[in-house]
């Protein structure tokens, strides 16, 4: 009963505290969204005070009431320290890179105080779930006085498909770790999260046009480097490699000509036909492994490939932006 009501007073505070600061791309703390309290130590030292006072009135004493009211001064000028620590800090997100789920994501957040007069020190920020539960992505934070500097916070990526960014929580305990001073941003970006990568993903399929290239590679002889074949009749002078062809016709040999490669020209596709048997997810996951793959071969052998979905198909290219393109289009692919 003590935990139902709990939770039910935690998400209270957290409609709350939404409704008070909604999603914003930018947002400067002010006085309205900086909260603060006491921390334990904040508790022990207002205990000491009390006690302190107590006694000076108990016994007369001049001496330990200038101690006490000395004390309570510092504690409340730390409370303001505290406070101040944090009004007027400004928080932007920075542009965030897509990762494949299972991995983690860096929440690039740049902390703002170029029209400050005092720099910001002892930060922590934290990003907490929807049940308030902080992740463990405590990360410490300062920036100097006139200056940005950026916090990456390390975030969960568990699913594939846009990830709303959990709301992010920004704490001090400076200059004396008496009060404790917090606000919270939610950010209204969001990330594309890629289907995860099949760990137990066989080799790329062959396309077709494979079959090509290893009948000329097996006609090919031995001794003979890419790209140069034996001549032909009907080859024009051009095509001949004449300093290739120096040794052999010095030997007695036919002479060597140029060949286009093929490997340029032929495509390769990763098609959702080739994952059959497997759930949704998983099927996913295989063919982004597929792409990585086909890129990978694209760097060593410029071969394009393409992706062919149920309902989409991508033409053949390659290059990070054409990689980028099909992952994430089976990270939106059968969601709203």
């Amino acid at each position: 009963m003590a935990r139902r009501v709990f939770s039910g007073w935690r998400r209270r505070w957290r409609d709350w505290s939404n409704a008070r600061s909604p999603r914003q791309d930018q947002l400067t703390l002010t006085q309205r969204t900086v909260y603060i309290l006491p921390s334990k130590g904040g508790l022990g030292y207002a205990v000491v005070v009390t006690v302190l006072l107590l006694a000076a009135i108990n016994e007369q004493l001049n001496l330990a009431y200038a101690l006490a009211f000395l004390l309570g001064g510092v504690g409340l000028s730390a409370m303001w320290l505290t406070h101040a620590n944090l009004r007027g800090l400004t928080l932007s997100l920075g542009s965030m890179a897509s990762v494949h789920a299972g991995q983690s994501l860096s929440m690039p957040v740049r902390l703002d105080a170029t029209t400050l007069h005092r720099g910001r020190f002892g930060l922590t920020l934290h990003a907490v779930g929807e049940d308030d539960g902080t992740l463990p992505s405590d990360v410490p934070g300062e920036v100097a006085r006139g200056h940005q500097s950026t916090v990456l916070v390390p975030l969960a990526a568990q699913r594939r498909g846009w990830l709303e960014l959990p709301r992010l929580r920004i704490q001090t305990t400076y200059p004396l770790g008496l009060f404790r001073a917090w606000a919270y941003w939610r950010a209204r970006q969001q990330v594309l999260v890629w289907p995860a990568l099949d760990p137990h993903a066989p080799p790329l399929p062959d396309s077709d046009t494979d079959g090509g290239s290893r009948s000329a590679a097996a006609s090919r002889p031995v001794d003979m480097p890419d790209g140069l074949r034996p001549w032909r009749r009907g080859d024009t002078l051009r095509s001949i490699a004449w300093k290739k062809s120096a040794t052999r016709l010095a030997s007695g040999l036919a002479p060597v000509s140029r060949e286009a490669s093929l490997r340029p020209h032929q495509e390769c596709w990763v098609e959702w036909e080739q994952a059959q048997g497997l759930p949704l997810e998983a099927r996913l996951s295989r063919l982004a492994s597929w792409l990585v793959m086909a890129e990978q071969r694209a760097l060593d052998l410029g071969q394009p490939y393409g992706l062919r979905l149920p309902d989409c198909t991508l033409g053949p290219a390659h290059g990070p932006q054409h990689l980028q393109h099909c992952l994430d289009t089976l990270a939106t692919w059968g969601t709203a």
